[in-house]
């Protein structure tokens, strides 16, 4: 499957760096990314009112549910330092019941993305979206 996740622009640069290797996202209600992300996946790194910027394949996928704030501070301390988010982020996700934690690979920079505003699901305040896959390509 590919991807498009709408991120911080701050974050594109810690992607490309190699310093962010887990892409975090908390949320009350299952929604996506969860159960929506396997190893393999391609992600597309959109900058919030931007373009984008960064493309990764899918490592690995780490999800939790029945989330509280505990088990969320435990999480924090687990793996902030491959997510390099800030305290304010966790602060405000701290009441977040279900977690992706998806790690990060072979992240290299672009500067086009796929359309995916016709995507099944899709509205303008969207922050992850998930396309078909691409389109294979026939030998010729």
């Amino acid at each position: 499957m590919r991807h498009v996740a709408i991120i911080h622009p701050a974050y594109l640069t810690l992607i490309l760096a190699g310093r962010k290797r887990v892409e975090v996202r908390l949320s009350q209600n299952r929604c996506t990314p969860f159960g929506r992300v396997s190893p393999g996946d391609t992600i597309y790194f959109k900058a919030r009112s931007g373009g984008f910027g960064a493309r990764a394949i899918v490592a690995g996928v780490d999800e939790y549910d029945a989330l509280t704030p505990d088990k969320v501070a435990t999480l924090f301390r687990r793996y902030n330092a491959l997510a390099c988010g800030d305290a304010a982020y966790w602060t405000a996700k701290q009441h977040a019941r279900f977690g992706s934690f998806i790690h990060l690979a072979g992240a290299r920079e672009i500067h086009h993305g796929p359309d995916y505003r016709d995507a099944p699901g899709f509205s303008p305040r969207s922050a992850w979206i998930v396309l078909k896959r691409a389109p294979s390509r026939k030998a010729s």
